[in-house]
């Protein structure tokens, strides 16, 4: 069965690092923890990598999260990806742990004109 569950976050942390600059397109490494509430309550800590130039600009990065979802405690992975063809976040396989052992699934984050995120979890446990 398809489960959804909806929260809000905001980024208590943000440490980028420039790692390279050539041609035009720089490099970054960043750091970042949220703190999540609603249906997802708890906190991650997210490592990316970018790439950004006057044109465009992608990202990867995994984010490890400790969480209950539904009431059920626990964590996995989530791994990104952003660039022109849109953003995916698909839960690493195998990374649930504690009474979220087992999830897959998908989510989705959208930024309101205010800078709010709402962050939408799709799952099956």
């Amino acid at each position: 069965m398809t489960n959804t569950a909806t929260a809000s976050f905001t980024v208590d942390g943000w440490d980028p690092q420039t790692t390279d600059k050539a041609e035009g397109t720089e490099f970054s490494r960043v750091r970042l923890a949220k703190t999540f509430t609603g249906d997802v309550e708890g906190t991650s800590a997210v490592e990316m990598l970018t790439a950004v130039n006057d044109t465009s600009s992608a990202y990867v990065a995994f984010e490890r999260l400790a969480v209950s979802v539904d009431g059920r405690k626990g964590g996995f992975v989530l791994h990104h990806s952003a660039g022109e063809h849109g953003h995916h976040l698909i839960v690493l396989p195998g990374s649930g742990h504690g009474e979220l052992a087992g999830i897959t699934g998908t989510a989705e984050i959208v930024q309101d004109d205010e800078g709010n995120h709402t962050f939408t979890l799709t799952y099956e446990l």
